[in-house]
């Protein structure tokens, strides 16, 4: 693959790069992406109409049978997360944790003294657990606290009451799932790329490994030409790997 696309720069320089980049995806680069087998696509379930499917399960079996409505968003809420649910139980009294999750029940009260207050019932994977947020924090929350809607709560735990595990909310925010990039695009002009460029990138993404395939744009005399890395070079498109990326290539390779 190297080898291959180190001959494809240097011919590019003479005009014949084209050529030999055609030639080169018949390698392990992969596939040009005009060439890309056409398939039909399954028709993928709206999300709205799987949330509706999960609200029903939810309310009629009391359990989530078909899919849990985090289980696509599990990974990124742990990383804004210290504690499952699950493992609150395990906390010390008094413990501040933060926990995400979805909210199943909302519950609303009015306190002695007039203030509102309400009670959530946050689901993860793990488990479930009632959350007690206080008009101190609920005052600034309250758009929030809906069903179905996910949220990261820090909180104390609370063992005193009988009875489960209660969490007094601190904090409550907002938790926003982040998209993943399905693919990736870098440019290269191939008529000025220095000598060895190719084997640093390959060691950039070889740093980076992930499931987002890569597409080189390989600009030449007679045009562009695309090429579509093969399986074994796709990476995780995070902000470490542009950030390289636009240094190994210039601000304007990563598109």
């Amino acid at each position: 693959m190297l080898e291959v696309l180190e001959q494809a720069l240097a011919w590019g320089a003479r005009q014949q790069a084209d050529r030999l980049a055609g030639q080169a995806s018949i390698f392990d680069l992969g596939e040009p992406s005009e060439t890309k087998s056409r398939s039909h696509p399954s028709v993928p379930v709206r999300d709205a109409d799987k949330n509706e499917l999960l609200r029903m399960e939810k309310e009629t079996l009391g359990v989530y049978v078909s899919e849990h409505p985090l289980h696509a968003v599990r990974d990124q809420l742990r990383l804004k997360t210290d504690c499952t649910l699950a493992e609150t139980e395990k906390r010390r009294d008094g413990e501040v944790v933060t926990v995400g999750g979805i909210v199943s029940a909302v519950k609303q009260l009015t306190t002695k003294k007039g203030e509102p207050m309400v009670f959530l019932r946050l689901d993860d994977v793990t488990g479930s657990a009632e959350c007690v947020v206080f008009n101190s924090v609920y005052a600034a929350a309250r758009e929030l606290c809906t069903a179905d809607r996910i949220l990261v709560v820090k909180g104390r735990v609370d063992h005193k009451q009988e009875g489960e595990t209660k969490l007094i909310a601190m904090e409550v925010s907002a938790f926003e799932a982040v998209t993943p990039r399905r693919d990736v695009t870098l440019k290269i002009d191939a008529r000025l790329a220095r000598a060895g460029i190719v084997r640093e990138l390959a060691t950039l993404v070889r740093d980076f490994p992930g499931d987002s395939r890569v597409h080189l744009l390989l600009q030449m005399t007679e045009g562009t030409k695309e090429l579509v890395l093969g399986p074994q070079y796709k990476v995780k498109p995070v902000p470490d790997f542009f950030a390289e990326a636009k240094a190994l290539l210039g601000e304007a390779a990563v598109l």
